[in-house]
């Protein structure tokens, strides 16, 4: 009888004490995850802190990656100086030295049929948005979307919607509207891209390029070297689709 007491008392501490473990653990967890409330002010240094989510005028250093951050969002001028200039410089100079592998691989016929065309790890939930003009010397180190005018370096957007303008090349999930860059890659355009590369999973706009490949052409292809996994419209010193292969002018 008293084995059986002890054992209960034994029992009913430990179930004690593991729930009393638990409301500790769920309150450091609800510490260091629940949102910050958040504010809207006129001006913003960047990186932007975790309690603004608003502002009209964000400058500084650029945004980073911030898992606490829900979202923020800048209604006017976006304006960053960043040191992604030094690494963009070297990954010009890698480019150029492989050019010819480069222009070798635009068949992408070893990647399964242009599947290869597919730019993916894609996040989807970015907590970053430009609304107006971004003037960047790099580009952003977080997932972001854009309505409007960008001009920088290089970048890369989950959904943008404007004119991107930079020396080296955007990467856009969705793009809706124009970029300008010696490498351009996006997964679907209602748009057109200009640039020395252009590479599109769905292209339902226009390629102005040097070499361009997609996997579906809805539209049009205009270069020295054109590839679509697909029929569609091209037209350039050579020309290869789903069909045919053929210069000057294909469908």
């Amino acid at each position: 009888m008293k084995t059986r007491i002890l054992l209960l008392l034994i029992l009913t501490t430990k179930i004690i004490y593991a729930q009393d473990t638990i409301v500790q653990q769920n309150s450091i967890y609800q510490q260091r995850f629940t949102p910050v409330e958040q504010h809207a002010q006129f001006f913003g240094f960047t990186p932007m802190s975790k309690k603004i989510n608003k502002v009209n005028f964000a400058f500084g250093f650029g945004h980073v990656e911030n898992r606490r951050i829900a979202n923020q969002t800048i209604n006017g001028l976006n304006l960053e100086v960043n040191p992604a200039p030094i690494a963009g410089v070297f990954v010009a100079f890698l480019a150029i030295l492989h050019l010819p592998d480069v222009i070798g691989n635009a068949d992408l016929s070893s990647r399964g049929g242009g599947e290869g065309l597919r730019i993916k790890n894609w996040e989807h939930t970015p907590h970053v948005k430009v609304n107006g003009l971004n003037l960047s010397t790099g580009c952003f180190f977080t997932t972001a979307s854009m309505n409007g005018l960008n001009i920088s370096l290089a970048n890369k957007f989950n959904d943008f919607n404007g004119l991107s303008v930079t020396v080296l090349g955007t990467m856009i999930d969705h793009q809706n509207g124009v970029s300008v860059g010696v490498y351009n890659a996006n997964n679907s355009l209602k748009g057109a891209t200009v640039g020395l590369f252009n590479q599109s999973y769905e292209l339902k706009g226009v390629h102005v390029g040097l070499i361009n490949a997609t996997k579906y052409n809805r539209g049009l292809q205009v270069g020295v070297y054109n590839r679509s996994y697909s029929k569609g419209f091209q037209i350039g010193v050579w020309n290869k689709n789903a069909k045919r292969s053929f210069p000057i002018l294909n469908w």
